[in-house]
């Protein structure tokens, strides 16, 4: 076993970082082929979400779970320490005789979580993810000159946030970044269809004045998709025509206050069903193509394409649906097939503009042709399949599922920029930054008053200067009444200094309920605060 796992020196890495209490933690690096049982599987080398080990952390415990690893990845995260001793022990032998240790460098840690592990664990990645996260930052600084703002944590994080601090402070030419800029915009104009011609978009209300639509329009949304879904499911004639309505309704919500729509979807996050996760999805789509300049026709298609994308899933067997383990190979064959059931289903009753059905047919398709159902790479995937995927990626990601807890918006765009260029679109994943904002409406951060608050609405210029909803004090006791900051007028804490975001927070890390405010807003709006 020890030479088989260390054949190539390679092939097989290791990477040290610090844990609680200063001990190190390895992860290796290790190709799919030298896999052996007993490793505990920390993390892939692709979204989690592309691939049937749902779990997002496991002990290969089977031959099957073997051999589906070699099938879908190329290398694979091992965790030592919760890996079975022989085999741990098979690993450091192997190290010791013919395996150069990689420097070790402090990574960035994001918490990944199941069903049923318990508390959040830090799962620690290489270093290409440490350049996703870099590229992150760099962004950031280009679109919010002068921002002070770095990704932040605390507690035994801190240190790994310091190193990675230290990248940021490296500043480019003025020239080059013009240049770059210049070269992303031409990309993504290239790929636009000739018919498209892009325009601007100023809010027109006030996001309180717009929130009593959007609540009705999102609503609207839930009851026809639930029909529309009832009649694929049953073989039925589905009302298409019911769901172009109800897009038209959200697309004129979001041209007019898109923070609106994006406050009720957070806000009424409790449907964990393919229903919920749809209607995000549209409202994504809608999103990008607004902040993008896509004329309101073609807003419209983005948000059938949301909307529609997952119907097939409502012809698959619930058991696979809401396994919370390791699909088989059999049943993620299956769960693979709802994009051919879906587009089946939907062309029943009238044609669906081309658009649609590109975006639809492609939701699953990676640039690097690990996706399906085709396996497309590159310039086979069109620009509404790379949107739709971004789209569809973040919503499962911040959505609770039966087999993993959710994470922050602000950890899933992160994720999504680590993912850029192997799987997704980096043009594209830059645009969905900027209309989704750095923090997303319905965020829960902590501000440098150690207060608790959820981010109500974006401020267009200062992105990382949002109105919020402050829910606690800062010993983090809940206030009785909510109040309401706007971070770009600048207001001020005990300290003196501009309140700013610190970071981003899970609700569960407090014990608060973001549903909870939902009404309070609602009032808020009622009154016309």
């Amino acid at each position: 076993m020890t030479s088989s796992i260390a054949e190539s020196e390679s092939t097989t890495t290791s990477v040290a970082t610090a844990a609680p209490g200063g001990a190190i933690v390895h992860r290796y690096k290790i190709p799919c082929a030298k896999l052996r049982l007993g490793m505990f599987v920390a993390e892939l080398d692709r979204p989690w979400l592309d691939t049937p080990f749902l779990m997002q952390g496991f002990v290969i415990g089977t031959a099957e779970e073997q051999m589906a690893l070699a099938r879908h990845c190329k290398y694979v995260f091992v965790d030592l320490e919760k890996s079975d001793p022989s085999v741990v022990e098979a690993i450091k032998a192997a190290e010791m005789r013919k395996l150069p240790i990689e420097e070790s460098k402090p990574l960035r840690a994001a918490f990944v979580t199941n069903k049923d592990a318990g508390p959040a664990v830090p799962t620690h990645r290489n270093r290409e993810i440490a350049e996703g996260r870099e590229r992150f930052n760099r962004y950031m600084k280009l679109i919010e000159p002068g921002s002070s703002f770095e990704v932040q944590s605390t507690g035994f994080f801190a240190a790994i946030w310091a190193w990675i601090d230290q990248l940021f402070e490296k500043r480019e030419d003025p020239r080059a970044i013009a240049a770059r800029a210049k070269k992303r915009a031409h990309e993504l104009k290239k790929m636009l269809p000739r018919h498209v011609k892009l325009q601007q978009y100023e809010d027109k209300v006030k996001i309180e004045d717009e929130l009593p639509r959007a609540h009705e329009s999102f609503k609207k949304s839930e009851d026809t998709l639930r029909e529309l879904m009832s009649h694929v499911k049953s073989g039925a004639m589905p009302n298409i025509e019911r769901a172009e309505a109800v897009v038209e309704d959200i697309v004129e919500s979001m041209i007019s206050n898109p923070d609106a729509m994006m406050w009720v979807a957070r806000m009424r996050d409790r449907n964990v069903s393919t229903l919920g996760h749809a209607i995000k999805v549209s409202l994504y789509m809608v999103a990008i193509g607004r902040h993008m300049g896509f004329p309101k026709n073609e807003l419209h298609q983005l948000g059938m394409i949301g909307l529609l994308a997952d119907v097939g899933k409502t012809k698959l067997p619930k058991a696979v649906l809401q396994k919370p383990g390791m699909l088989t190979a059999q049943e993620y064959t299956v769960v693979k097939e709802h994009v051919r059931l879906g587009l089946d289903a939907l062309q029943k009753q009238k044609p669906l503009a081309p658009e649609v059905l590109e975006g639809i047919a492609q939701h699953h398709e990676r640039l690097d042709g690990s996706g399906y159902p085709k396996g497309l790479k590159d310039s086979e995937i069109g620009i509404y399949g790379r949107m739709a995927a971004i789209a569809d990626t973040f919503s499962a990601l911040i959505t609770p599922r039966v087999y993993a807890n959710p994470i922050s918006p602000h950890e899933a765009l992160l994720n999504l920029f680590e993912w850029a260029g192997s799987s997704f679109h980096e043009p594209l994943v830059e645009q969905f930054v900027q209309a989704v904002g750095v923090f997303p409406v319905g965020s829960m951060v902590e501000l440098s008053t150690h207060e608790i608050a959820i981010v109500l609405a974006h401020n267009k210029v200062r992105r990382l200067e949002p109105r919020v909803l402050v829910l606690t004090w800062p010993d983090k006791t809940e206030l009785a009444t909510p109040i309401e900051r706007n971070l770009f007028e600048k207001p001020r804490g005990a300290d003196g200094k501009p309140i700013r975001i610190l970071r981003s927070v899970s609700a569960s890390e407090f014990d608060l309920n973001v549903n909870d405010y939902y009404g309070v807003e609602m009032a808020n709006a009622n009154r016309l605060i």
